[in-house]
């Protein structure tokens, strides 16, 4: 399992990567996006604001696509306007920040680390 500090800064990274934010166009995201009633800027906005170590559900990972696509895979949970959603992005080598999924969770998520909120590493 990835610890708690690698954690931590894949979140401060991609923070610290805000402007290189992207969504991806998949129809799922963008029903979501309808349904919360907001645009993807607002979304990262609140991913922006609210995204910590604790929404982590698993991740790095290696792309899974047959001719795989470089960059490392990651995935969280966050409620966004009430709905609980799931996040997941891909850390691209050229600093991209690609958000392959954004949209309400279809599945319980397990967060690993939102019993240890007090025991940080």
């Amino acid at each position: 399992m990835t610890k708690i500090a690698d954690v931590k800064g894949i979140v401060n990274d991609i923070r610290s990567r805000r402007d290189s934010w992207q969504l991806s166009t998949r129809r799922i995201n963008l029903l979501t996006l309808q349904r919360l009633n907001m645009t993807d800027e607002i979304v990262f906005g609140i991913i922006y604001d609210r995204l910590t170590w604790q929404d982590y559900v698993s991740g790095p990972e290696a792309d899974n696509h047959p001719r795989p696509i470089p960059g490392d895979i990651w995935i969280f949970g966050l409620t966004i306007g009430g709905l609980p959603c799931y996040l997941k992005f891909q850390d691209k080598p050229s600093g991209l920040i690609l958000w392959l999924s954004v949209h309400a969770t279809t599945k319980p998520l397990h967060f690993p680390y939102r019993s240890q909120q007090s025991k940080e590493v």
